[in-house]
């Protein structure tokens, strides 16, 4: 089964191709405002690499986040898009899923994948240290709420994702010896962790629909918001030169 992987739910964006459980390619890229432009010639070119091409796919794997609003709407729409076009079968992972599975064997009893949010919050959950069972919601919250919450299963925990390294200093004061936290090449979904968590679920018989997937914002974008509350109305508008 030859899928690809799709992610764009952070400044770094990544692809990758694999078949069953051999990785084929994979392509992390910095995109900030041009990732639609990057995203289309990338995915051509990872096919290309791996000497293939985009009608030889099987499946598309997407990360649904939680993330970048823009980033994440990209991603997921191209990716549809293309499951659509293709006639394949798509499935969406969770992009913390993604990073507990991306640093698993942990050698600590859990995984906590952050992602860096607004201000002081972090999108957050809690992983066993295979990275494959997830014993907590997605959440977002305070760094020192997350803590809190964690601290409180007294066991030994690996941090990791950009919100991770972000904290870092509070989590080493929190936890001591109790905790180690990940690199920063941790702060992102790998593009192999995505195609195991998706080559997984496909097997298993579980998609979704291309027409319906939407992504993970665990708690409403703020423009989305502004929409709902009419800020956008009650807005100052200028008058036309």
């Amino acid at each position: 089964m030859l899928l690809l992987a799709i992610d764009s739910s952070s400044d770094i964006g990544t692809l990758a191709l694999g078949r069953d459980n051999e990785l084929l390619t994979e392509y992390h890229f910095y995109h900030k405002l041009n990732l639609l432009r990057r995203i289309l010639q990338d995915i051509e070119q990872i096919f290309a690499d791996a000497g293939h091409t985009i009608s030889d796919t099987d499946g598309i794997v997407v990360s649904l986040g939680p993330g970048s609003f823009t980033g994440l709407r990209i991603g997921v729409t191209i990716a549809k898009s293309l499951a659509y076009a293709l006639e394949k079968p798509i499935v969406g992972v969770g992009t913390l899923d993604a990073i507990a599975r991306g640093v698993a064997p942990s050698g600590t009893e859990l995984i906590c994948p952050m992602i860096r949010a607004r201000a002081d919050e972090v999108y957050w959950s809690l992983f066993d240290s295979t990275g494959t069972l997830r014993i907590a919601d997605y959440a977002v919250d305070t760094i020192d709420n997350v803590l809190e919450s964690v601290a409180e299963r007294g066991v030994s925990v690996y941090f990791c994702g950009s919100g991770a390294t972000l904290h870092a200093e509070a989590i080493r004061h929190r936890f001591g010896t109790q905790a180690d936290v990940g690199e920063r090449w941790t702060g992102f979904a790998r593009g192999a962790a995505i195609l195991d968590i998706g080559h997984r679920l496909l097997r298993e018989g579980i998609k979704e629909d291309p027409l319906t997937l939407v992504p993970l914002y665990v708690r409403k974008p703020t423009p989305v918001v502004r929409l709902e509350t009419g800020e956008f109305e009650k807005s100052p508008r200028r008058a036309p030169k």
